[in-house]
């Protein structure tokens, strides 16, 4: 009973923490634009604090210029905690995790699936925008953060015209990744989000990453089917699709410590 409510009070805090980002990110009362935010959150919003990681990686990218501080801000954080943010900050990763409690019926895709992340960051991050700097395909223009963050709201206001191919496109990919968030868990980050492909790469030899406790694990499973990445955290222990939401450890078996 003490792992069950340690683990529902973990699960309160982070939903507050990612309302606390939600909130930070948007308040409009500071103005930051010129340093990212290692989390997706659309610097083409009218209340954004903080550039996006991803929309600088792909400005630079069409430029032909080293975003050094940018990389420099995405090392840190994955050498510290590698996906951490995207379990506890990101604003996407609340609303994923919200559209998951409508109650309907749920399914798993391949975990093959994950490597579609990599290649959208190599596609459409960095080759797209790098070659054809004008082609209106890179990850900014489809991105479904930006598409609920920036263009909705621009078209709200009639900055923007809603009747536009590109504009129906954007919304048609969004409705289809909300969708998909409420039949299959996370789902955005683990097949689509190339900011979690970046931060995944640190989540082996990150500073703060998960470990075993001296507890005997009796293979009950039951970390399993709370990880909401649909990975078995005490056989996959740090995989690169771990978000360190911490369900995991109410079985008392995993814990986030220091490496």
């Amino acid at each position: 009973m003490g792992s069950i409510i340690t683990a529902t009070r973990k699960s309160r805090a982070r939903v507050i923490t990612q309302i606390s980002a939600l909130a930070f990110l948007n308040v409009h009362l500071l103005q930051l634009r010129s340093v990212c935010f290692p989390v997706l959150n659309c610097h083409s919003c009218p209340l954004a604090v903080f550039a996006c990681p991803i929309g600088v990686l792909v400005n630079f990218a069409s430029l032909r210029v080293f975003p050094f501080t940018t990389v420099g801000i995405l090392g840190l954080v994955g050498i510290l905690g590698g996906r951490l943010v995207c379990g506890w900050v990101c604003p996407f990763g609340l609303l994923q995790d919200g559209l998951h409690k409508i109650p309907t019926k749920k399914t798993s895709l391949s975990p093959k699936l994950a490597y579609t992340k990599y290649v959208l960051l190599i596609g459409l991050v960095f080759l797209v925008p790098f070659f054809w700097p004008r082609l209106p395909l890179t990850f900014c223009h489809l991105c479904p953060a930006g598409t609920l963050e920036s263009a909705i709201p621009w078209a709200i206001m009639g900055v923007s015209s809603p009747w536009r191919f590109s504009f129906l496109l954007r919304v048609a990919i969004l409705l289809a990744l909300v969708i998909l968030a409420i039949a299959v868990s996370r789902s955005f980050c683990r097949f689509v989000c190339p900011l979690g492909a970046i931060l995944s790469l640190f989540n082996g030899f990150s500073l703060f990453r998960m470990r075993s406790t001296k507890h005997d694990c009796t293979d009950c499973d039951v970390c399993a089917r709370e990880c909401p990445v649909e990975i078995h955290p005490v056989h996959q222990i740090n995989s690169a699709e771990c978000v360190r939401c911490l369900d995991c450890t109410s079985t008392g078996h995993l814990a986030l410590g220091i490496r």
